[in-house]
């Protein structure tokens, strides 16, 4: 197929794919149905991919992707490592210096010419805090929220080694001269037999600055980074993946051999509509908050012979930073109206404004918010549940992130809702406090408190997608599992490339900072289980 490029309304991209089963570069366990495959003639040349085996992979995921399924046998230069490392992020740099630490030679192939990451929370489990049955009860904890689905061995992983893991990376950060993090938003996880406690680590700057830190500290003691130089392809030999091929900016392709494997820690797939519209189709329509997630780890691993897991992946979908995230105060969309029951999880309102305009609300409270807040049981000092203190008011409505108003009309103007719909919303909205019963929405009696005190206040809300929670089949070490449930040798995946760790429609944030410490223990395991492979 070559590297034609592509445009897509989330950006521009470059398709292709791997190699065919029978030659030595490459092995193509799954692609898409022989009716989706383009002509030939179309693409610029002939797809070694007859028949897309099984149909887990498609031409217009490939289209959207740097990943190759032509097989690539000329190379400008062969490179031989002990691990490769596909994505310089918060999995990948976990990866790579657990496997260098434990003796291997490590490459990491970035596409982009820095390290990439997001997030700003890590969460582990204090085992030295914590009972073992609070840990139990906690593991069960984790996988009710996600409707069973995740595996068990996954999520034990993560509690019985997140601890470890995230301390050592303190280390590593220490080494790099990094001290910009503290411990934030730890949380008692109280059981009728015993207690899990939870810490947070807190990055404030994002783990952008940490990651870059990692990743210079890792060049200097060893680690060999290849900026601009995605994995377009696994090399595959008798089943085996024995290395990766990366694509320069030139065109030109390096062999990039790894004797032990290669860990694919590529992020996830948000801007490869292909791939959101087949897996996590209530995503499509919402904005997306990162750029060149094109799924390109999870891509060059099917066609590998690793699967996708089961069902829907979790959507994290947010509507950004500001104050009373969590407090069912009344919300409009952007026609003023409102349109939902407000004592819904935060994390949950994405599937219903995705039917509103813009896909925005506006939350609406007024000067008695600290007093309505305490009255249904919650506390506005807490700021993983209200983030909303006297002073952080005053800061939001100071830098333009909450809007503050002596009527609802000059509110409703600065907000950019129309002003004679909202004030009839609050009209009416204020009836339901006094009549003490929603009967329009159904939402429960002790929430409704009216919005009649000025300064009024206006909290608007876009929500766009954050990540996209679903990967590769893995084990606890992250090794990935072909069609049979059986473990690939030399083929890895961690963080949000890898699963069934998730298996709820929305994340869940009853643990605050999860994802980014899933992220990092899985990564931290995985270097360490393929250096010793």
């Amino acid at each position: 197929m070559g590297c034609q490029k592509a445009m897509s309304r989330r950006g521009f991209f470059a398709f292709g794919g791997t190699a065919a089963a029978a030659m030595a570069v490459g092995s193509l366990a799954g692609c898409a149905p022989a009716e989706t495959v383009p002509d030939a003639s179309s693409v610029g040349g002939a797809l070694d991919i007859a028949t897309y085996a099984d149909g887990r992979v498609s031409a217009p995921e490939l289209e959207a992707s740097l990943a190759e399924a032509n097989p690539v046998t000329e190379f400008a230069e062969e490179l031989s490592f002990d691990v490769v490392v596909v994505g310089a992020g918060t999995s990948g740099l976990p990866a790579a210096l657990a496997a260098h630490e434990a003796g291997a030679k490590v490459a990491v192939l970035q596409k982009e010419a820095a390290p990439v990451a997001q997030g700003m929370l890590a969460a582990r489990v204090a085992k030295d805090r914590s009972t073992t049955a609070g840990m139990a009860a906690y593991l069960r904890e984790l996988h009710e929220l996600n409707a069973h689905r995740p595996r068990l061995a996954l999520l034990k992983a993560y509690v019985e080694r997140s601890q470890e893991a995230l301390e050592w990376y303190e280390g590593k950060l220490a080494a790099a001269g990094f001290d910009a993090c503290k411990e934030s938003d730890s949380k008692d996880h109280v059981y009728d037999d015993g207690n899990c406690y939870v810490e947070g680590l807190l990055f404030p700057d994002s783990m952008q600055a940490p990651t870059t830190a990692l990743a210079e500290q890792g060049a200097k003691d060893g680690i060999e980074f290849f900026y601009e130089t995605p994995a377009v392809q696994l090399i595959v030999e008798g089943g085996a993946v024995v290395g990766a091929v990366g694509k320069s900016g030139d065109g030109s392709y390096r062999r990039f051999s790894a004797s032990r494997g290669v860990i694919l820690a590529t992020g996830d797939f948000q801007n490869n509509e292909a791939m959101v519209e087949r897996y996590v189709p209530d995503a499509q329509d919402f904005n997306r908050k990162q750029m060149n997630k094109t799924g390109d780890g999870h891509l060059i691993g099917l066609m590998a012979g690793a699967v996708m897991e089961p069902g829907s992946p979790s959507k994290m979908i947010h509507g950004g930073a500001g104050c009373f995230r969590e407090e069912p105060f009344l919300a409009v969309n952007m026609n003023g109206e409102r349109f939902m029951y407000e004592d819904v999880p935060y994390g949950d309102r994405n599937t219903i404004l995705r039917d509103q305009p813009e896909h925005r609300m506006v939350t609406l409270f007024d000067a008695n918010y600290s007093e309505q807040v305490y009255g249904w049981g919650s506390d506005p000092t807490v700021p993983t549940v209200a983030n909303g203190t006297p002073e952080k008011i005053a800061g939001f409505v100071e830098n333009g992130t909450l809007l503050s108003a002596d009527t609802v009309e000059e509110l409703a103007e600065a907000a950019g809702l129309p002003v004679e719909a909202t004030v009839a919303t609050v009209r009416r909205y204020n009836e339901l406090c006094a009549q003490g019963e929603d009967a329009d929405f159904g939402k429960a009696s002790k929430y409704l408190r009216p919005v009649d005190t000025p300064p009024f206040y206006a909290m608007p809300r876009e929500y766009a997608v954050s990540a996209l929670l679903g990967g590769l089949v893995v084990d606890a070490d992250g090794q990935c599992e072909n069609a049979e449930g059986k473990p690939i040798e030399g083929l890895f995946a961690v963080g949000n490339c890898s699963g069934p760790f998730y298996g709820r429609y929305d994340y869940s944030l009853s643990t605050m900072g999860l994802s980014v410490g899933r992220c990092i223990t899985s990564g931290y395991l995985a270097g360490q289980a393929v250096a010793k492979a």
